[in-house]
């Protein structure tokens, strides 16, 4: 049975964009090594980052929008770091996502595709734009540790970095969210111990 999530409401996914990427890039709205470290501080550019990802209403309170969306990211970021670092057992994180989700009314739709038969995970029409990115990301998530497993959710190890990743390489011992991270922390081990 496969979850997928349907392009239904005042604020949806776009077609070619997986949610459960969205809900990475989401959480990483905040990176101390951007330029802009938090694009929700900014309502212009919550509103930019979203139009990257998003079909909405643009006729909307963007301050509120912002303000909402980085209290919820910054919740999700707390509980995935905790996670993430072993403070926190699968079970508390599952019990998490889980009660986001029942906060917004989901409709299962099966569909017959082809002789192929699947669920459908259609967020309500009736969801205000805020929460149906809240509901998107919370799904995303859910969905990406279920494919992976929870030891594939990792945070880079190159401080100041802070990004959350999905370790999808095959060893499954990826520490770093990408070259430019790897890469500055191995010059500074290097000068490190050249130093000594």
């Amino acid at each position: 049975m496969e979850n997928d999530i349907t392009l239904h409401g005042p604020a949806w996914l776009r077609a070619d964009h997986d949610p459960k990427a969205f809900a990475l890039a989401f959480v990483n709205t905040y990176d101390p090594l951007r330029p802009i470290v938090d694009l929700f501080a900014n309502p212009e550019h919550a509103r930019v980052f979203l139009s990257e990802w998003c079909e909405m209403d643009w006729d909307l309170d963007w301050g509120k929008v912002a303000r909402r969306l980085q209290l919820f990211r910054d919740d999700l970021r707390s509980i995935l770091t905790r996670f993430i670092a072993g403070e926190l057992p699968l079970q508390d994180l599952a019990h998490y996502l889980d009660h986001k989700l029942v906060h917004w009314p989901w409709i299962a739709k099966a569909l017959a595709d082809g002789g192929a038969f699947h669920v459908v995970f259609a967020p309500s029409p009736h969801l205000q734009p805020v929460q149906h990115v809240e509901a998107v990301v919370t799904r995303g998530l859910a969905d990406l540790v279920a494919e992976l497993g929870p030891e594939r959710l990792r945070q880079c190890a190159s401080k100041p970095c802070e990004e959350i990743f999905a370790d999808r390489s095959k060893s499954g011992r990826q520490r770093f969210c990408g070259k430019r991270c790897a890469t500055r922390f191995n010059v500074a081990m290097f000068r490190k111990r050249k130093a000594i």
